[in-house]
């Protein structure tokens, strides 16, 4: 994970956190002191000593057990377009860790990792837009508490060869970029969209039985493959996050990515260029193609990222630009066909605000002509008219203020092209007008705001 820093404190990550039960029951016996224990970092010189909480939270990162926590809380409200206008809210609190086996077992290069989350709040973009790709990341995968990881992780040979398997979801691990989520749009934040409507990838927050081999022969060059459960358990029902068993399975996908990678000096995240492939071997279901089920719904993959432009040498301040574009290779009977995506962060706009930044991209998703056909359909049946649009296309312009050490809230404006009707649970029945959206991101950090030293 990397991770930025304020005044050499963790800031606003670019994954989300490891997490654990460890944390929960921590941070749910001590909210109500982050103020004290912020106050005793941010002014060192008072010399006060250390709350229960820090003493216990450095106890525990000194034994190996690295505490993990945020809240991520996320406001949409559409100004125009769409179905029709309004606000919603989601956020997500989770509490985890990662457990160092070196030290707690003297297994070296071992490491276990748990995450428990809790999603709450509503998707303004299905609920209130009409639109299948949300504007608040955060919402899915199940309004609910959830064990979102639980895995144990093996380096060996000095880091070359790296194996992780448990309970997980494939799209942590593969077309994946560590500044996707700098936004707040769904359309870029996570993955790209356009693999749930390629392939049957669950996502985060949802967890499946999986796991990934990453081999590094080379500091430059990697190779990723992996195996991951489908599964029909898209959304889990409330208080059903902790099912471990196989029931609801469709099949397995098998994922495989190789990269190539380098840094520029000083630079936050590495320049990186990898091409990938899922095969994806669940049955599925596509009544605009014909009756019965499929399966060999796969996909192949390219994505980049790299710095390419730096104020200063050995500065993290800088442009940095990303792309991806994923191709679906069962014709008709996926929904999508295409999907790509571009974008830039400005890290560090202005010497007075290092920690900040500019975030731009745009997505598109291109609808197969034959779900289109059936969408078509369905919308004369219902007494409606104009065939739907091809494309859906989904920007975000953001900034990122790094308030303090714990804290940082990114206003941003998003804006929907083609909405595409499919959010609500009948179809709608003309197309609808662009949708213009002003959202706020608000990330709290909680190890640091209770004054608990993490490990990235």
């Amino acid at each position: 994970m990397e991770v930025l820093l304020y005044n050499n404190q963790p800031v606003k990550p670019r994954r989300r956190l490891a997490a654990t039960l460890a944390a929960a029951t921590l941070f749910g016996t001590v909210l109500g002191v982050g103020t004290t224990a912020y106050a005793q970092q941010a002014a060192p010189e008072v010399n006060l000593t250390p709350s229960p909480i820090q003493q216990l939270g450095q106890t525990l990162y000194n034994d190996g057990i690295y505490l993990n926590s945020r809240y991520l809380g996320e406001f949409a409200g559409s100004v125009s377009g769409g179905q029709r206008q309004g606000t919603d809210y989601a956020g997500e609190l989770n509490f985890g860790a990662t457990f160092d086996m070196e030290k707690l077992a003297g297994i070296k290069g071992g490491s276990f990792h748990v995450l428990f989350t809790q999603r709450h709040g509503n998707n303004l973009a299905a609920q209130t837009i009409n639109n299948s790709v949300s504007v608040q990341q955060i919402y899915g995968g199940g309004q609910t508490a959830q064990l979102t990881i639980f895995t144990y992780e093996q380096k060996l040979f000095d880091n070359m060869v790296d194996i992780e398997a448990g309970r997980t979801d494939m799209p942590d691990s593969f077309d994946v970029s560590s500044f996707y989520c700098d936004f707040q749009s769904n359309a870029i934040c996570g993955n790209p969209p356009d693999m749930g409507k390629i392939t049957t990838t669950n996502f985060y927050a949802v967890a499946v039985w999986g796991g990934r081999l990453l081999i590094t022969p080379t500091p430059n060059l990697y190779l990723k493959v992996g195996a991951y459960q489908s599964t029909n358990n898209e959304n889990p029902d409330a208080h059903h996050g902790f099912y471990w068993g196989t029931e609801g399975s469709n099949g397995y996908l098998l994922p495989v990515e190789l990269g190539y990678k380098w840094k520029t000096p000083g630079a936050i995240a590495n320049n990186r260029y990898d091409i990938g492939a899922i095969f994806d071997r669940a049955s599925y279901t596509a009544p605009y193609y014909g009756p019965g089920t499929y399966n060999n719904e796969s996909a192949v993959y390219v994505q980049g990222q790299q710095m390419v432009y730096q104020t200063s040498p050995n500065s993290p301040r800088g442009v940095y630009v990303f792309g991806e574009a994923m191709l679906g290779t069962a014709g008709g009977k996926q929904v999508s066909n295409l999907q790509a995506e571009a974008g830039m962060i400005w890290e560090g706009p202005f010497a007075s605000r290092p920690n900040d930044n500019i975030g731009l991209a745009v997505s598109g998703i291109h609808y197969n002509n034959r779900y289109l056909n059936s969408l078509y359909q369905t919308r004369l049946t219902e007494g409606g008219a104009g065939y739907p649009d091809h494309n859906l296309i989904m920007t975000e312009l953001h900034y990122s203020w790094q308030a303090n050490k714990w804290l940082n809230i990114m206003p941003n404006f998003q804006y929907i092209i083609n909405p595409d009707g499919q959010g609500f649970s009948t179809y709608s029945t003309h197309n609808l007008p662009n949708a213009a959206v002003f959202g706020i991101q608000l990330y709290v950090d909680l190890p640091t705001l209770f004054g608990i030293p993490t490990k990235s």
